[in-house]
């Protein structure tokens, strides 16, 4: 009991939703998720650690979604997932990489149950909103997705929720705590305007979309502030050639200063020189995919960084968790094909190269479907490069993962 109402201290947000439960009467809940296993061998060490996690990991994930529409115009979400890790020194592995990586959310919706040094358990809420619409208004207020790229590998556009792909065991992807208002002008135009809060100046994003649809093509105009950066943005999304033809163009004023000493200096001094950033570029991405009769899947992408190194790329990978490029390097490239083998297996296969410091990162992969509820995905994270490359200093990865859904 105690636990409870502390929680309730530290959540705010649940405040909102205690007087709903008791108002709602004639309500409506879905309730989905999934169990899954994913198994994994790591073949060589990540630079730069004092002590390697062991090669083979094991976890166990649970999601569940909660869906409560409690009127027409009023809806409540909230969605969490459960982690159940086991490996050789895990506890310093995820230590090490705390150093490199910071939270998307203003509010701690995590708990860690058992933090030891071979086996860790957490739970997090990464959804957790309400969703109110009324007339030509959408407001959503709490942890949600904010997604307003349109390319499928690189978003330079979206200021609020970029991903990554080689996070492929996450498909939720994190989302952000922010309020969120649309307004819709008619049916294919609207203006967005979002605002997240933040513990520092780098933390906070305001932006204001404007969507509208010329020639069967959709259209964005993006403005706003992120990671202490001026954002100007355009991107398009619609068809060419009978295929998805899709880009991304942004313009950035960053007024950045920072000394790395102060974080991980010691560690990894290489990687941080002193640097001021406040030189306005460009970055951009080009999208093109195509699906042919046979179910032969092509998608090609590239992506332009005006702040980008033309050498070897690793030497600014901590920079870019300031700056928020998507990418350490000037120049990159994608390439994916997949195929229906049978209608229950399909093969994939991705790359991505850096052409400056030519190291790479592949991702082939085969998923079966075992029935309705149950999935079977086999994944490998083959990459080359020297040391201090963009991919060069990564291990190599193999996956098996069974996935039950509900």
């Amino acid at each position: 009991m105690k636990y409870f109402f502390n929680s309730l201290l530290r959540f705010p947000i649940l405040l909102i939703f205690i007087p709903l439960s008791l108002w709602a009467q004639e309500s409506t809940f879905e309730i989905g998720g999934y169990f899954k296993n994913l198994a994994s061998y790591r073949q060589g060490h990540f630079a730069g650690m004092t002590q390697t996690p062991g090669h083979f990991q094991n976890t166990v994930q649970g999601r569940l979604n909660l869906s409560w529409y409690i009127s027409d115009n009023l809806t409540a979400v909230l969605q969490s997932r459960h982690l159940f890790t086991f490996q050789k020194n895990i506890k310093n592995g995820n230590n090490f990489f705390s150093l490199f990586s910071r939270s998307p959310y203003y509010f701690n919706f995590k708990k860690k149950w058992i933090n030891d040094n071979h086996f860790q358990t957490s739970s997090e809420i990464d959804r957790f909103y309400l969703d109110w619409s009324w007339q030509n208004w959408q407001i959503t207020l709490g942890r949600q997705r904010l997604v307003w790229g349109t390319c499928l590998v690189w978003n330079p556009t979206d200021l609020f929720n970029p991903f990554n792909i080689l996070d492929f065991d996450y498909e939720e992807k994190p989302g952000t705590d922010a309020l969120h208002a649309q307004y819709y002008l008619g049916p294919v135009s609207q203006i967005d305007l979002a605002v997240t809060p933040g513990k520092t100046k780098g933390d906070v994003i305001y932006a204001g979309r404007f969507l509208f649809n010329y020639k069967d093509y959709d259209l964005n105009l993006i403005g706003g502030w992120q990671k202490e950066s001026l954002r100007l943005g355009f991107s398009w999304s619609g068809s060419l050639g009978g295929g998805g033809f899709r880009g991304e163009l942004l313009y950035s004023k960053p007024r950045i200063t920072y000394n790395p000493s102060r974080f991980i200096a010691q560690t990894l001094p290489f990687l941080m020189p002193d640097k001021n950033i406040d030189r306005a570029y460009f970055t951009a991405a080009f999208s093109y995919d195509y699906t042919f009769g046979n179910s032969f899947y092509w998608h090609s992408e590239y992506l332009y960084n005006g702040l980008g190194s033309t050498g070897n790329a690793a030497q600014r990978q901590y920079e870019t968790l300031l700056t928020g490029e998507l990418s350490p390097a000037r120049h990159s490239l994608f390439q994916e094909f997949a195929y229906d083998i049978t209608p229950l297996w399909r093969g994939d296969v991705f790359i991505i190269f850096n052409p400056n410091d030519r190291s790479w990162v592949a991702a082939p992969s085969m998923q079966y479907s075992l029935s309705d509820n149950w999935e079977l995905y086999l994944l490998a994270f083959p990459s080359k490069g020297i040391k201090s490359s963009e991919f060069g200093a990564l291990p190599s990865w193999y996956f098996v993962r069974i996935k039950f859904s509900f």
